[in-house]
């Protein structure tokens, strides 16, 4: 892993919401080891919950 490489994932705290919509923070990232063995993972937050949801970052297309 570099610091300086984007992550393969996104770690994020999702909130159910009253309104059926869900809530999507960004606590993290996490990158995949050279040998796929293992993934690193760096979380800038911690949720309540300890519920974290790991997803492949959007392409610049998507955003």
């Amino acid at each position: 892993m570099s610091d300086t490489s984007k992550p393969d994932y996104i770690a994020y705290n999702v909130t159910e919401a009253n309104d059926e919509k869900s809530i999507w923070n960004a606590v993290g990232a996490a990158w995949t080891h050279s040998d796929n063995k293992g993934i690193n993972i760096v979380l800038y937050a911690v949720p309540v919950t300890g519920k974290i949801t790991l997803r492949t970052p959007k392409s610049d297309e998507d955003k």
